[in-house]
């Protein structure tokens, strides 16, 4: 009976680190990393459509024809628990159309968050951007904007 015990314990710490080792080194980025890593600074990317890198000075945020990014981000800090710092955010108003439209931009804040495994390697995945007044944009925009980086990537699977 207790040599069957020990059989169990030791297939049960087996499993246990089997399965904690699969979700830490999973493709799969649908899962945030919830187990402490420790990983360095220059580990820790996001995307840039596309593209794939650590501390981006500017992330494009409409892929299809650059009509919106945020540029000049001088990030505070970066690592896998998240980066901030704050930037440029400009859009292309399209009007009268998207040739000819004005080009406005204001001051922002900008936050990456969620790291995410993604083949071997870990990304910030949501991007938050928000006006340093805290106000609206004066283009009648709202001055939050949430989005994940990752969406895009995922979707067109580039990265393969």
């Amino acid at each position: 009976m207790m040599k069957s015990r020990a059989v169990f314990a030791a297939g049960a710490v087996f499993l246990s680190a089997a399965l904690a080792a699969s979700f830490i080194m999973s493709d799969d980025s649908s899962k945030t990393v919830t187990k402490p890593l420790k990983l360095k600074p220059s580990q820790v990317l996001t995307w840039d459509c596309e593209y794939p890198e650590y501390k981006p000075v500017s992330i494009m945020i409409y892929c299809g024809d650059g009509g919106a990014y945020i540029d000049k981000i001088n990030w505070k800090s970066w690592n896998q628990d998240g980066a901030s710092g704050t930037g440029e955010y400009y859009k292309n108003l399209c009007e009268p159309d998207c040739a000819d439209g004005k080009i406005v931009h204001a001051p922002v804040n900008v936050r990456l968050s969620e790291l995410t495994p993604r083949k071997g390697k870990y990304y910030l995945r949501t991007l938050d951007m928000s006006s340093i007044s805290g106000k609206d944009f004066p283009w009648d925009e709202s001055g939050v904007f949430e989005w994940d980086v990752m969406e895009f990537i995922e979707h067109m699977n580039w990265d393969s």
